[in-house]
């Protein structure tokens, strides 16, 4: 889809995905495809008969217990593969009917073996300390018993074993059901882009990031108002899922004993509450280096205040040069080298093997991701890249999370699954070195260093303040939501309340975004609810790290890889610590970093001033 619009520049359309899938299958609902796909239902429903008539876990069935363990999680890495594959075909092709009901089909087939691990919870809630301690120590078990702790833990906001397994039956019909109804409609939905004195062009809402990029002022507005107004005819649908998604989970947390929605979500990010209250607490009183930034950016760009489509929007230079897809691979190779060869080494290698399905087309569904399989002990990065630096730095962000899946790729499934608090650490490390690659560079030219330390403060800014706005509106619509459900009308409302609450004065108030709770997929995943705090955890986190790695240099990357493999081994506080010797239930790490982005706006503001004069 070349000349999307006027200043915009795009790669050249593909028919067909990038990326290399016959890794996972040689094709979808091949042999090899079909065979994995049965076989994997028949292992579930053995286990699901072996589980029942194994008995307790006590001293005389421990061994029994370790063998059928080591046999579940196998059965679960395979059952993740195959979901890694349908996504990653889905997310490619989001009008494949077969592709969606293979992930019906395998939506079932979880649901079954959910019913294992329900099995599984009650055992370890209903065994002896002593027993279970001995379990856990096994030589067979020890490498993974953090996630078996976790299992124990998570036991005891268990129903019931006959309402657990009613309530999985439930979710391929209920929360799943309403989550596959958002993607399908989000992965075909289309919208007019109608700048004025250009012909109307008809779009598929997953390029709308990149035309919030657009040099054009006209364009960003053009594609935020064309994409609401598809939005809003999907309105009752988008509305409906998310009624249903947290309704449905607030209904099992009160069964199952959860005294408040975010402890699910704090215990699936593996941080207390206290670290996530210091974080926001750090996050609120030091904002106004991310107001400060946006304000002269208002300035720059000659408006009083900025709308909502203006926060990605790039300097006001005569020229904004496209980034083909080759450069770009070019450029995020040298930038890794600079700092950390092995991760150029890793991102060659991915650009090789075809990891990547990069070309925009219709039926792509909008968005980004990283999705890794530990049966081929590969990863595939899904994205819509439109040569812009913003794509730029979404293959670095995307690739970082590759490189940590590469890092694991020996340790057990189970010792693996690590929170997205740290999972978000990798990805914003890459990121950075894309970025301060140009800002050492001496031939970068003043414009140049000032656009990379502007996209680093947009990151800035989308961390520090559009983070939290997603985090507020979802902790008011679980509120609210606990006592009937929202109106399209309350959804908008609790969005713009949001938005004003974390922005202030820097956005114009006729110009706000309030349907973007109905375009972020983000509220709409039903694996895991908060799917935002994380994100400004991660990003933090790994701008500490980074700081670290520019401090020590090439002594240091041992020290981060084990950080990386320890992600999915203990909490995020104790890795922090045992890695880093910080402690995050304390402001200091958390100011330490915002320190950072203090000292980039510096380096900014003077950039600005050369090239755009004194701030007014």
């Amino acid at each position: 889809m070349n000349g999307l619009a006027s200043g915009s520049h795009n790669t050249e359309s593909s028919p067909q995905p990038n990326w290399d899938m016959t890794p996972y299958f040689s094709q979808l609902g091949g042999v090899d495809y079909q065979a994995f796909r049965e076989t994997l239902t028949a292992d579930i429903r053995t286990l699901q008969q072996e589980i029942t008539v194994l008995g307790d876990l006590n001293t005389s069935t421990i061994q029994a217990w370790v063998a059928l363990l080591q046999r579940v999680e196998e059965t679960n890495a395979r059952s993740n593969h195959l979901g890694s594959y349908l996504g990653c075909v889905g997310a490619a092709d989001a009008r494949n009917e077969f592709v969606q009901s293979e992930t019906a089909a395998l939506a079932t087939d979880r649901s079954e073996f959910s019913k294992v691990f329900v099995t599984v919870r009650a055992a370890f809630r209903q065994a002896d300390e002593e027993v279970f301690t001995q379990l856990v120590n096994t030589p067979q078990l020890q490498f993974i018993a953090y996630f078996l702790e976790r299992l124990r833990k998570s036991a005891s906001w268990s129903m019931s074993s006959e309402l657990e397994a009613l309530a999985a039956d439930l979710d391929v019909t209920g929360l799943s059901a309403w989550g596959r109804l958002y993607d399908q409609v989000s992965g075909t939905l289309e919208f007019d882009l109608q700048v004025p004195g250009q012909e109307t062009q008809r779009l598929p809402v997953s390029v709308t990031r990149s035309l919030l990029e657009d040099p054009n002022p006209a364009v960003r507005q053009a594609a935020l108002v064309g994409s609401n107004a598809a939005w809003e005819q999907t309105e009752h649908v988008t509305a409906a899922c998310l009624n249903a998604i947290s309704g449905t989970r607030l209904s099992l947390y009160k069964r199952r004993g959860i005294q408040h929605f975010l402890e699910p979500a704090l215990f699936d990010a593996g941080i207390s509450q206290a670290t996530l209250d210091v974080l926001l607490s750090v996050v609120t009183a030091r904002s106004d280096v991310a107001h400060r930034y946006l304000r002269r950016k208002t300035q720059i760009l000659g408006r009083t205040k900025l709308g909502f489509q203006d926060l990605m929007a790039p300097l006001p230079f005569e020229q904004q040069a496209a980034i083909p897809w080759q450069a770009a691979c070019e450029r995020v190779q040298s930038a890794f080298a600079s700092l950390y060869p092995d991760l150029s080494q890793f991102a060659a290698q991915a650009f090789e093997q075809h990891w990547i399905d990069y070309s925009p087309r219709p039926g792509k569904r909008p968005g980004g991701f990283c999705s890794t399989s530990s049966i081929i002990q590969q990863s595939r990065i899904f994205m819509t890249y439109n040569e812009t630096l913003g794509d730029l730095s979404t293959l670095a962000h995307e690739l970082g999370h590759a490189f940590h899946g590469w890092l694991m790729r020996d340790m057990r499934p189970w010792s693996r699954r690590y929170p997205m608090t740290l999972a978000e650490t990798a990805s914003t490390f890459a990121e950075q070195l894309i970025i301060d690659a140009v800002l050492t560079d001496p031939q970068a030219s003043p414009q140049e260093q000032a656009t990379v330390l502007d996209s680093r403060l947009q990151d800035a800014a989308t961390f520090l303040l559009n983070i939290p706005m997603r985090f507020y509106f979802e902790k008011a619509v679980y509120e609210e939501r606990a006592k009937g459900e929202l109106s399209v009308s309350r959804f908008k409302e609790l969005m713009l309340d949001a938005q004003r609450q974390c922005y202030g004065d820097c956005l114009a108030e006729d110009e706000l975004d309030p349907w973007f709770w109905a375009s972020k997929l983000h509220f709409y995943i039903t694996g895991i609810s908060f799917y935002n705090f994380p994100y400004t955890f991660g990003y933090l986190f790994s701008l500490g790290i980074f700081a670290l790695a520019k401090q020590e240099g090439a002594a240091f990357l041992p020290r981060y890889e084990e950080l990386l493999r320890l992600t999915g081994s203990d909490t995020a506080e104790r890795v922090a610590a045992g890695c880093l010797g910080v402690d995050l239930e304390a402001p200091d790490f958390w100011n330490a970093s915002i320190d950072l982005i203090e000292h980039d706006f510096e380096r900014f503001e003077a950039k600005a001033e050369a090239l755009f004069g004194d701030a007014a």
